[in-house]
């Protein structure tokens, strides 16, 4: 079969209007608020005129190795994390590898096992919506050329421990598989994964600006791992890695950070106990680590109705098992956070 005839079965969504405007958007994890809510000042008419030339990123990755606690040759700048998990995707699966991720997980990752004609296997999460090192090992094993853990979930908001990262990380080494640890939420967990990159040759980290550091709309991610998988992905970068704006974005953020994380995750963790402290009639809180409320109802489409009829726009209908009846939305500002808690009681 040709190759452009194996594409054309791969269902993308079509290009087409919404109307997204017409909600208060709590859909798609982005953080509570903006960089600049904490940033004085954009752009200047300096930064608009240098857009007649091309971008030199070298200043940001300085900036960012800085960030991280690594040397630059440590770090590869992407289009958002999704480029970077891309790239691992091109560089080490080829047809029939096996790749096992979390089923749910990042929509990307199905799309890119297509793109490879890769083989897919799930780990699935327990009826809780948890999982275990062990539901990982059992599936982990040396037919498996690459596994991804998203640490914390991006469905489901659980995490692993550094202890319990380092333990996946021991296995797939021993069973010769590339650790695609992707950590576009780990600010609002208390564990730092960099130092394992020393010991683990197979690990790759992927990271973003688009959660806590509240810039999605720029596309800024970035790759960590030894020099010589960074130069491997490098292969498949565009000439410049981002364009001028976003690399201009990225440096002000980064020189801002501090105060951006605190103001996003300071939010985060507040309405998270408020929610989890609420007495909520026909509603169990769910316990995560990302910049979300979980919540499962035991009145489903009621709670679900009052939300949508009142825009705010979450995510539910979710086809896993293990989130049956759930509702997730993204932690916002404090008056619609106040608004969605009073329509729930």
């Amino acid at each position: 079969m040709r190759n452009s005839e194996y594409i054309s079965k791969l269902f993308r969504p079509p290009l087409e209007k919404n109307d997204r405007d017409q909600y208060v958007c709590l859909d798609k994890n982005e953080p509570p608020f903006s960089a600049f809510d904490s940033i004085d000042g954009m752009f200047n008419d300096l930064d608009m005129k240098m857009l007649r030339i091309y971008p030199d990123l070298y200043d940001l990755y300085e900036k960012l190795a800085k960030f991280v606690g690594v040397d630059v040759n440590n770090l590869l700048i992407t289009q958002g994390s999704e480029q970077a998990l891309k790239y691992v995707f091109e560089v080490f699966i080829d047809e029939n590898d096996e790749v096992v991720y979390y089923n749910p997980s990042f929509a990307m990752y199905d799309v890119f096992s297509y793109h490879r004609k890769a083989v897919k296997k799930y780990v699935e999460f327990r009826d809780d919506a948890t999982t275990k090192v062990e539901d990982i090992i059992d599936k982990v094993t040396k037919n498996t050329r690459l596994f991804s853990l998203i640490n914390p979930h991006n469905f489901t908001g659980t995490m692993f421990t550094l202890d319990e990262v380092k333990a996946i990380a021991k296995h797939t080494l021993k069973t010769d598989t590339i650790f695609l640890l992707d950590e576009a939420y780990f600010h609002y967990i208390d564990i730092d994964t960099v130092s394992l990159i020393k010991e683990f040759p197979n690990l790759i980290i992927t990271r973003t600006f688009s959660k806590a550091l509240g810039i999605p709309g720029a596309r800024v991610g970035y790759a960590i791992s030894n020099p010589e998988n960074i130069e491997l992905l490098r292969k498949y970068k565009p000439i410049d890695e981002i364009d001028y704006l976003a690399g201009t974005v990225g440096k002000k953020v980064l020189e801002n950070a501090q105060k951006i994380l605190e103001k996003n995750v300071n939010q985060v963790k507040k309405w998270q106990q408020i929610f989890k402290s609420a007495q909520l009639k026909d509603i169990k809180y769910m316990d995560t680590y990302a910049n979300f409320i979980l919540l499962k109802s035991s009145n489903y489409e009621f709670h679900k109705n009052i939300l949508l009829e009142n825009k705010f726009l979450i995510k539910y209908d979710f086809k896993q098992k293990c989130l049956e009846n759930c509702i997730r939305f993204s932690i916002v500002d404090d008056e619609n956070m106040q608004k969605i808690l009073d329509l729930l009681k």
